[in-house]
């Protein structure tokens, strides 16, 4: 069985229960190895990421956490981080707060301009990712699809995340091809561009499990064709339940398993002793 799970978010952001909590049942569900990863708060007003007066807090508890299970886990303090597009940077507060960690995870989460208060999201509603399209991209989804992933790029290459997440964020609200189709040409080859550059780096692409549990029928972040491609660049993996309650724990882990064997896949990586190490796929 998989063993790890580095996506584990909690009350501290957009989670529903404590960190101890999720810790508690991360033991339950047989993890050898845990990351705890809150959203880092962002330079401007939203409503699920951490509070910056509360960061602190954060990373006192996760220690505390650490030292109180070590009997029973290998406990791992690391943060959910953003790049913006618009800047093609992260922020000051994570550059600074990078250092105090165990591990990053890197995603990106907004499209458009991240100066001000109405920030625009790819996974906040169909409605909201439609309307930031329009207004930055004048309804091209294929031009703001193309600056995604070479976002993706330009993180993975300016920062090399330990891990990077939910590669493919942008299909949560695609039901029904609504923005795009996967078996497009154009779009099949712009996501292998960007497989291409995070296969030159030393960042581990996150197997997420997690977004059936909130919005059934998604799949799994990468989708299915993309794992593949991945396996051909020995892209190395880990996987994370992106859990923001303790049903999320291990989501749909027997089926991620079943699945990267299928694609020849090995192997994933956890941390051991705060070192990254290949575990093997069914033990």
């Amino acid at each position: 069985m998989l063993l790890a799970n580095y996506h584990i978010h909690s009350d501290y952001c957009d989670g529903k229960n404590t960190l101890e909590e999720m810790v508690v049942a991360g033991i339950a569900s047989g993890l050898t190895s845990m990351g705890l990863s809150s959203h880092l708060p962002l330079p401007f007003p939203n409503d699920w990421t951490m509070k910056e007066d509360d960061l602190e807090d954060y990373l006192n508890d996760a220690k505390a956490l650490k030292e109180k299970y070590a009997p029973q886990i290998e406990l791992y303090c690391g943060m959910e981080i953003d790049f913006f597009i618009d800047r093609q940077d992260i922020s000051d507060l994570a550059k600074s707060v990078i250092p105090r960690l165990d591990y990053t995870i890197m995603s990106v989460h907004t499209l458009g301009k991240t100066i001000g208060v109405e920030v625009s999201y790819i996974d906040e509603s169909q409605q909201n990712f439609a309307q930031g399209i329009k207004k930055y991209y004048q309804g091209d989804n294929q031009a703001f699809i193309t600056d995604y992933y070479q976002g993706i790029a330009k993180m993975v290459n300016m920062f090399e995340p330990d891990i990077l997440g939910h590669i493919d964020l942008i299909k949560k609200y695609n039901q029904n091809n609504h923005f795009f189709n996967e078996r497009d040409h154009w779009y099949q080859e712009t996501v292998k561009d960007c497989l291409d550059t995070v296969a030159a780096q030393n960042t581990r692409i996150e197997i997420n499990t997690g977004a059936n549990l909130r919005i059934p029928g998604v799949g799994r972040y990468p989708s299915d064709w993309m794992i593949p491609e991945m396996k051909k660049r020995n892209i190395p993996i880990t996987v994370g339940g992106d859990s923001h309650s303790v049903a999320g724990i291990v989501f749909e882990y027997n089926e991620a398993e079943t699945y990267l064997a299928e694609c020849g896949y090995q192997e994933y990586w956890i941390l051991k002793k705060g070192r990254w190490e290949a575990q093997p796929l069914g033990v």
